[in-house]
């Protein structure tokens, strides 16, 4: 455990962008079948051309998201003189307000809180987020175009045929569980985006794509990540404006808009449940952002998710996925072998023996394509 812990720290460097690869890999692959099910007048796209579509989607996403973060690091240094002389101004309002006291007391217990150098800090990791997406793009492209590949690569991971069933469900459980995950809150994420950016430009706050992204980024987060998208904006419309108004607006009129997209619309998108922990989920938090930083925090649930799944396959650490777990009901692939014989109806004459017979043969004749496809 610590040398795994090490290394993820080492390494971080080298991980994330594989781990954001892997998951954009998953929500494309999402993407795919929601547009191979899609009915045109009787007219289905076919795989080819939805998975060039899914491509082209993802990648412009980051490209958009990769430019809102470019454009706006000069945004914010450029306007940081004048937000450092409004909070002047509104220090000596609350002095009036509650008293020279109280505001000497604030003063002394944030003296050494510098927020200029955050401020810093934070546009230097906006500029790496955006070599960091370039990177994850390149990644991308060339991980979907070997798509096939991949999926033919899977029955050679095992040795032996029942290694090979097992390993395919765990990596089918893997990809529904995060695919779940990364799609629902994908939608609800960008349609929070788009309502917060319609209400920040309408409002005039400074800032209004970037704080845009911030929610989009947020939706991902758990638990805190709705009290990050309220508070930065708020934070700014108090600010920038003499007026409460565009701060009432933004708190009250965002914050309703995300409670409905959060209460209403993402329940009914979810479907069933992840089946996680409200309080391992605030660990996995707290573990992958002190290791990865705010990128880790996106990365949480994900990630809980896959060692969820790949823990319940082994006794040695099974009690770890039980902890993770909202009720402590797995299911590993022992289970799913059971329920598919229950669920596959009994013939006359067919025995399990004529199964695994049934079964070997296909795995030969699979392995035959693999051989005459590679020669």
């Amino acid at each position: 455990m610590a040398i795994s812990v090490g290394v993820l720290w080492v390494g971080r460097g080298f991980l994330i962008p594989l781990a954001i690869t892997g998951l954009l890999f998953i929500l494309s692959s999402a993407l795919v079948e929601k547009i191979e099910h899609t009915n045109l007048f009787g007219w289905s796209p076919p795989a080819w051309l939805a998975q060039l579509l899914s491509v082209i989607v993802v990648i412009g996403t980051l490209m958009v998201l990769g430019l809102i973060v470019s454009s706006s690091a000069d945004d914010v240094q450029n306007a940081l003189p004048k937000y450092q002389e409004r909070l002047l101004r509104l220090s000596e309002k609350l002095e009036a307000f509650l008293g020279p006291r109280i505001v000497a007391a604030v003063q002394e217990a944030t003296k050494d809180i510098d927020v200029g150098a955050w401020v810093a800090a934070a546009l230097g990791q906006l500029g790496g987020a955006a070599s960091l997406l370039g990177l994850v793009a390149l990644y991308l492209v060339f991980l979907v175009t070997e798509r096939t590949a991949w999926i033919e690569k899977l029955p050679r991971l095992a040795a032996t045929e029942q290694e090979t069933r097992r390993t395919q469900k765990v990596l089918t459980r893997i990809s529904d569980g995060v695919q779940q995950y990364m799609w629902v809150n994908a939608v609800t994420s960008a349609m929070s985006g788009v309502v917060a950016f319609a209400i920040f430009s309408w409002v005039g706050l400074d800032f209004a794509s970037l704080l845009a992204l911030t929610v989009f980024i947020a939706g991902f987060i758990p638990n805190i990540g709705a009290f990050i998208a309220i508070a930065l904006p708020s934070l700014v419309a108090i600010i920038q404006f003499d007026s409460l108004t565009p701060f009432l607006i933004v708190l009250f009129g965002y914050g309703c808009a995300d409670q409905f997209i959060a209460n209403v619309i993402q329940p009914s998108m979810q479907g069933r449940s992840l089946n996680l922990s409200t309080f391992m989920v605030m660990v996995s938090l707290t573990f992958w952002a002190t290791l990865w930083g705010g990128i880790g925090a996106f990365l949480a649930i994900p990630m809980m998710v896959v060692s969820m799944v790949i823990f319940a396959e082994f006794p040695a650490t099974r009690w770890i996925a039980v902890l993770l777990s909202g009720d402590g009901q797995l299911k590993d692939s022992s289970d799913l072998d059971e329920q598919d014989q229950n669920a596959e109806p009994a013939q006359p004459g067919r025995s399990k023996n004529a199964k695994q017979a049934a079964f070997d043969a296909e795995m030969e004749q699979l392995r035959t394509e693999f051989e005459h496809r590679n020669d």
